[in-house]
């Protein structure tokens, strides 16, 4: 446990470094070793009122082309036709579906579409008032074969951990 706590506040750290503001970060397993990535590139609108759960929104539109892994040949491995085929699906979509409070802060759900394919996830969520703004932190796992980001591997892992941390200053 304590293992994943530092993976997770590394990737934030990193994260932030990068982009000070907003970040979108995930972890694979390959070969046993875990490789942090970031997207650089996107855009998270939001409609959050804490008091009026119904009404609340968020979409975000993700940039494939800004995959960063700090290995370029990596990343551009990363988007070709086997693994995200960013010359037909350029964008990866979120857009929530509905929100409800949770034990420590709330749960979003909506759909996630990657590469073409759609399903349905939820969010768990903390919310934060830092200087007036509101700071959403956020995490889901998913299995990348689920939306068709590569084959079955024997060295690359399933699972990706996605990190996400969003300043409201786009609201709807």
């Amino acid at each position: 446990m304590a293992l994943r706590n530092s993976a997770f506040i590394l990737t934030f750290f990193l994260a932030f470094q990068l982009n000070a503001q907003d970040s979108i970060t995930f972890v694979i397993k390959n070969a046993g070793i875990n490789v942090d990535g970031i997207f650089l590139n996107h855009t998270v609108t939001q409609r959050f009122d804490p008091e009026n759960l119904q009404d609340a929104f968020f979409k975000a539109e993700i940039d494939v082309n800004s995959l960063n892994t700090g290995i370029k040949g990596r990343d551009k491995h990363l988007k070709k036709e086997k693994y995200f085929f960013v010359d037909k699906f350029p964008v990866i979509l979120f857009e929530s579906s509905g929100v409800t409070r949770a034990n420590d802060g709330f749960l979003i759900q909506g759909e996630l579409n990657i590469k073409g394919t759609k399903k349905q996830v939820e969010i768990p969520f903390t919310l934060e008032e830092i200087d007036g703004k509101q700071k959403f932190q956020g995490y889901l796992e998913i299995d990348r074969r689920d939306y068709n980001v590569g084959k079955n591997h024997l060295i690359m892992g399933d699972l990706v951990k996605i990190y996400l941390s969003i300043e409201n200053r786009n609201s709807l």
